[in-house]
């Protein structure tokens, strides 16, 4: 039991590091256009460092899905549908905040349409926890 978890932990490391955390840096260095200054060469090989990650991920979550390792019962699955209603009703709190706060109209208009969409979300949760088999 304890070698699934070791080799489950290590994938999702192996994940996270060659997969997950080069794709957000990068994404860091897209949104804040900061990459527009750096030279070609460099550019080029952020594609490159993206394009591997994503095929790093990729490869990794069909390992995971071979090793079937969604079956361990360390958390169940209603825990982790409370975890996603509380998530929304934060989500939710939040997008309420910032349509109360906004100064411009259209600011509003967009944290209103999240903050329905997010509601909506959150109750069907809810009612899935109703049909859900112990």
């Amino acid at each position: 039991m304890k070698k699934i978890f070791a080799k489950k932990r290590n994938i999702f490391l192996t994940r996270l590091f060659l997969g997950q955390l080069p794709v957000l840096i990068s994404t860091y260095l897209f949104l804040s256009r900061q990459f527009l200054h750096f030279s070609l060469v460099f550019q080029l090989l952020l594609v490159v460092v993206n394009l591997a990650s994503i095929l790093v991920i990729v490869y990794l979550t069909r390992e995971m899905r071979v090793r079937k390792f969604e079956d361990d019962d360390l958390v169940s699955p209603r825990a982790n549908q409370l975890m996603f209603v509380g998530l929304t009703c934060f989500m939710t709190i939040i997008c309420l905040y910032r349509g109360i706060t906004a100064v411009e109209s259209y600011q509003q208009l967009i944290a209103y349409i999240g903050a329905i969409l997010c509601l909506i979300i959150m109750l069907l949760l809810i009612w899935g926890l109703k049909y859900y088999k112990k």
